[in-house]
């Protein structure tokens, strides 16, 4: 006889995370003096950046894979990775906000909140920073940063991913990648993500008797094991 257990497992973060983690913290602190003075901070101001936030990410519970392997090699691969941001993307960037995070209603009683990397006076972009083995797919991620800027009155015209490859340390480490979305498309995906959760939330709070779910049962939300998620 089958027997189905209704079970959630806790998977330990991956060291691709971290490094992104790592990265991310380069970005901000040379966007964020860039914001207050207009000139980029010292390379090496970024780097110590990435290197105490990578070593900090790294000092609990993670998987490394066969692109890290070990700890040296995800610092190496960190300050490379924040370096060829800097040399790539940074100059062209003139921020008008870093890390700010915005709030809005997007649905009754449903709070749509989000913190974008930067939102940039060129062209009227939104900007995120991605990194990884290979791009993933961040749309509806770029449509709610849009729908939250636009709501507090920013005008935004464009959606770009800024991607940063992570390749073994052996492997010369790739430029990195400025990736243009359409706004309209973007938000539209946003709204259907938002549609869902606004459902499942729903259902977990009152259950779905169609789909055999309880008030209260972590099942209500859909799975998604493949989250680019950083946290």
């Amino acid at each position: 006889r089958l027997e189905f257990r209704r079970v959630l497992f806790r998977s330990p973060h991956g060291v691709g995370a971290a490094v992104g983690t790592a990265v991310h913290a380069a970005a901000a602190i040379t966007l964020t003096e860039r914001l207050r003075t207009g000139a980029l901070p010292p390379a090496d101001d970024a780097r110590d950046a990435a290197r105490d936030t990578l070593r900090e990410a790294i000092a609990g519970e993670v998987v490394f894979d066969r692109d890290t392997p070990a700890p040296d090699a995800a610092e190496v691969q960190a300050l490379r990775m924040a370096d060829a941001w800097r040399d790539g993307i940074a100059p062209q960037v003139e921020p008008v906000a870093v890390e700010e995070r915005l709030e809005a209603e997007a649905l009754p009683c449903l709070v749509l909140s989000g913190q974008s990397d930067v939102i940039a006076r060129e062209a009227g972009r939104v900007r995120d920073l991605k990194t990884g083995a290979r791009r993933g797919h961040h749309r509806p991620q770029l449509g709610a940063y849009s729908l939250l800027a636009r709501t507090h009155g920013i005008d935004v015209r464009e959606a770009a991913e800024d991607f940063v490859a992570r390749v073994a340390v052996k492997k010369e480490q790739p430029p990195a990648e400025t990736h243009l979305h359409d706004v309209t498309g973007a938000e539209v995906a946003a709204m259907a993500v938002l549609r869902r959760l606004d459902a499942d939330i729903r259902a977990f709070r009152f259950g779905d008797p169609e789909r055999g779910v309880a008030p209260g049962e972590p099942w209500a939300f859909l799975a998604n094991p493949m989250s680019k998620l950083c946290s």
